[in-house]
């Protein structure tokens, strides 16, 4: 959600597609700050005060050429979200906060950053654009054959392995005209008289039958499972996963989930699922359930990514040259940018032509000062990640072992 003259500041998911719109022009100066955070007291207490420092530092390089109802009409958004008391109690492990026109956008991040505050012609996306490669979204079907639940999860891949983020549960309609709930029911679409035999159903089914009163008792317990499942499968691809790209991993019992997989038309649906009953389980644990299948099929995307690469680089369509690369990213070329993750290259990237100087300083200690702004070490992989997604590339963050180059970069070229 964009912020408005009423609403200054927003807080948004972090997405590569959100980047994209961080890089567009905006009105200098733009304002960027990163801090690392925590999750719990006593260690959040420190927070609060280190976001202050890093506005007081922008506050100090803004005074060398701007006047102070400027630098007031800046700052203002930032000084609002110090003063979010239940904003700071709620914290994740980063934060990262974009500002520019007196409004301001805010990220929480579920991994740590260092400490940066800068005043520049654009904003600092850089380590947004490593973290948001590096992450996959995801949906949670938790089903029972009385009860489906979903939720909206985050998985972050990096090199010592995966991080899960906390599920979200997102609200559905079970039936028009009803109010959103927490979960779908099975007596959105079933009359629930199961102490009748032979039962005659007075609504109608999610196929449009009425149904009922020719079968055992058990025969109606298994047809209206296949309803509520079904209704299922369609409430998920109309109000869920039919919006977006995003895999969805299913937790329920082995026979339920065989049966709705093989009722599911949803294209999304991964074949692998937790055979484990959510009933009782909490997030946390329906987290840790899904984390080996997303892995597994996170292996499996890659290494078809890997083959496409390797079978464009014999057509001369890719390469792993990173001077080539950033030849390419400028005249957007590059379709997908493979990047190492966690690898910190330094050095300069050309915008206009793309040349790239590699003899910079190692990542420094950015801690703060009193009595300077935090400084910057030019990361040239990040500089390059940039490039493609302002020509609408695709990012896709790997771990050394799964990338196919030396170079910590490989790119497939749109033509």
């Amino acid at each position: 959600m964009e912020p408005t003259p009423a609403e200054p500041i927003s807080i948004e998911p972090v997405s590569l597609a959100a980047v994209r719109t961080l890089l567009e022009p905006q009105t200098a100066p733009c304002l960027s700050i990163y801090l690392p955070t925590h999750r719990n007291v006593p260690d959040n207490t420190v927070d609060l005060p280190a976001f202050r420092h890093l506005v007081e530092a922008l506050e100090m390089a803004l005074s060398a050429a701007h006047a102070r109802d400027a630098i007031t009409r800046l700052l203002h958004p930032l000084h609002m979200l110090a003063a979010d008391a239940r904003f700071w109690s709620h914290t994740r492990d980063g934060l990262a906060v974009f500002a520019a026109s007196g409004r301001a956008r805010v990220f929480l991040l579920h991994r740590p950053v260092q400490p940066l505050a800068l005043v520049t012609s654009r904003f600092h996306t850089l380590p947004l654009v490593r973290i948001a490669a590096a992450l996959e979204r995801f949906f949670l079907l938790a089903l029972t054959s009385r009860e489906a639940r979903v939720y909206e999860g985050l998985a972050w891949h990096g090199t010592t392995g995966d991080t899960m983020g906390t599920l979200d549960p997102l609200p559905l309609v079970g039936r028009p005209g009803q109010p959103a709930g927490d979960a779908l029911s099975r007596a959105d679409v079933i009359d629930e008289e199961t102490f009748q035999p032979h039962r005659v159903q007075r609504g109608v089914g999610i196929e449009g039958v009425i149904h009922g009163g020719t079968g055992s008792k058990q025969d109606d317990i298994d047809a209206d499972t296949e309803i509520f499942l079904r209704h299922v499968d369609t409430v998920l691809g109309e109000q869920v996963s039919g919006r977006v790209d995003r895999p969805v991993v299913l937790v329920a019992t082995a026979r339920l989930a065989a049966e709705f997989q093989r009722l599911s038309r949803n294209p999304h649906l991964l074949a692998d699922h937790a055979a484990k009953d959510p009933h009782l389980m909490s997030t946390a644990e329906l987290a840790a359930a899904v984390q080996p299948i997303l892995a597994a099929a996170r292996d499996r995307r890659i290494a078809r990514l890997v083959a496409v690469y390797e079978q464009a680089r014999d057509r001369d369509q890719a390469a792993g040259d990173l001077a080539d690369i950033a030849r390419a990213a400028v005249a957007g070329r590059v379709a997908t940018l493979l990047i190492e993750a966690d690898r910190f290259e330094p050095g300069q990237f050309d915008r206009a032509t793309g040349a790239v100087e590699t003899d910079g300083e190692q990542l420094t200690d950015l801690s703060r000062r009193g009595d300077a702004p935090a400084i910057r070490t030019p990361d040239l992989f990040g500089a390059l990640a940039e490039s493609v997604l302002e020509h609408r590339g695709e990012i896709v963050a790997l771990a050394r072992n799964a990338m196919p180059t030396e170079s910590g970069v490989a790119a497939i070229y749109r033509w």
